[in-house]
């Protein structure tokens, strides 16, 4: 009995609390909304704190319903112009992964251009859908493997990332190691991974991109990636040759991707 009580002690001590992702949920529809809640909390480590129809309710909820990421279902009808906009200014930078039922890579460039963090398509499984919600929490980006490649392609041709600007050569001030982690960026790895390759700390990673963002005058990942590819930092990858790993179909390969670790 001595011995069970304290194996039974071990287990207790070992155990590490679960870290829990409060979400709040966007949407139109109370009823979408109330399936999306319990499909979301089967997860044991997500917890939805509160629903709301319009973004702008999250300000006016008591701080113990404050989400650490939003969810937010994008009506799949009607013009969204306005809602892009108004969704960044109220979200106090927090994590934001959009729901839509549309593949359109005009919506694509829209939300990577706005700094929204994710999109993922209704049609996706649930396993889908919450792993997306941790790694958008992590601080990465996730969108559709299948449309990333055409995205970056458009917004690296568009006229006003080819308009000549006095930081055209501000990479030539980059040293190689800052190179070599603009490079491993653009292939999709998160910091650890960076550290990993390049043996260093992931602190020195932070310091490189500290030093990276001053030098270009950029502010985000997606910024470098986008500058990168423009400036032939790197070679503009085809869609097979990414490493935004995700999803695994069921044939084991990749079909999802995320970005910007």
């Amino acid at each position: 009995m001595h011995l069970l009580i304290n194996a039974n002690y071990k287990i207790t001590m070992n155990m590490k609390p679960i870290s829990l992702i409060k979400i709040v949920i966007v949407g139109d529809y109370s009823i979408f909304r109330t399936a999306l809640r319990m499909l979301v909390e089967t997860e044991k480590n997500l917890k939805v704190v509160a629903e709301v129809s319009k973004i702008s309710e999250i300000s006016n909820l008591p701080s113990i319903q404050q989400p650490d990421l939003i969810l937010v279902d994008l009506p799949d009808e009607g013009d969204n112009s306005d809602l892009f906009p108004f969704l960044m200014q109220s979200s106090d930078n927090r994590p934001i992964l959009i729901l839509t039922g549309s593949n359109d890579s005009e919506l694509y460039q829209k939300c990577l251009r706005l700094g929204i963090n994710g999109l993922i398509l209704k049609e996706k499984s649930a396993d889908v859908l919450f792993k997306a919600i941790e790694r958008v929490h992590k601080g990465e980006f996730w969108f559709d493997r299948s449309l990333m490649g055409q995205t970056i392609r458009q917004l690296v041709n568009e006229k006003q990332v080819l308009d000549e600007n006095p930081r055209n050569t501000a990479h030539d001030g980059l040293t190689e190691r800052e190179k070599q982690v603009v490079n491993l960026i653009c292939k999709g790895l998160k910091n650890k991974d960076i550290a990993d390759k390049l043996f260093i700390t992931e602190t020195t990673v932070r310091h490189h991109l500290t030093s990276i963002f001053e030098k270009l005058a950029l502010t985000s990942r997606l910024e470098l990636v986008v500058y990168a590819f423009r400036h032939k930092l790197v070679k503009i990858p085809a869609p097979s040759e990414t490493n935004f790993g995700s999803e695994k179909g069921s044939n084991g390969s990749s079909n999802h991707k995320n970005i910007l670790a």
